[in-house]
């Protein structure tokens, strides 16, 4: 796959590095259809159902130079390695050979039926995640263990906000996904997702599934 502008090579690691700072053993979703491809990344979401952290997700669309097809979910890690090569000799991105299993690859919603909702101001957001994660801090434990941690982070990410009813986790990702800067966001929903937009990228984001 040849990206259109090698520079979005640059923009793309960003993304994708913030993501591993979340979680270093991060999975990348690249899905390439026709002259677009779409990037996925994780902020947060429950590896079992008994983890019931809501799922926040991240996508970037950018567009290739000539029609591609590919779906594969693959190590963050090796993605970040081949957009170097992209950025310095402006190579053709490469699909690295090895994938990986990761749960909420396979559940991400279609591109259509999506209803809007309204708009949210950046800065709302912003507000929201940094008083998330004040209220996070303050209500762990020094060491607290996985049932803990997922409790917690159900309780403050899972709020639902409107308009739309988007979970408060979907603040989160945007500031760590650094989509704060593009504008105020759109959105809308579809069945349990909903969807915020602005120029910097969408988030994805839905309750916990229920037990």
């Amino acid at each position: 796959m040849r990206l259109a502008d090698p520079g979005q090579a640059r923009d793309l690691s960003t993304l994708i590095s913030r993501a591993r700072s979340l979680d270093e053993g991060a999975a990348v979703r690249l899905q390439a259809v026709g002259s677009v491809l779409a990037v996925w990344v994780p902020v947060m979401s429950g590896e079992t159902l008994l983890e019931q952290v809501p799922t926040v997700l991240g996508l970037r669309a950018v567009h290739l130079s000539e029609p591609s097809r590919a779906d594969a979910t693959v190590q963050a890690a090796a993605v970040l390695d081949r957009l170097a090569r992209v950025d310095r000799a402006g190579a053709p991105l490469a699909l690295p050979p090895i994938t990986v299993r990761a749960p909420w690859s396979g559940a991400i919603p279609g591109t259509s039926g999506w209803r809007e909702c309204g708009t949210v101001p950046a800065q709302r957001l912003e507000n929201l995640a940094r008083q998330g994660s004040r209220a996070v801090e303050q209500a762990l434990p020094a060491q607290p263990g996985a049932a803990v941690l997922s409790t917690v982070r159900s309780r403050i990410w899972g709020t639902v906000e409107e308009p739309g009813g988007f979970v408060a986790g979907a603040a989160f990702g945007a500031m760590a996904l650094g989509f704060l800067g593009g504008g105020d966001f759109a959105v809308h929903a579809q069945g349990p997702w909903r969807r915020l937009s602005n120029r910097a990228g969408h988030l994805l984001a839905r309750p916990a599934a229920s037990l």
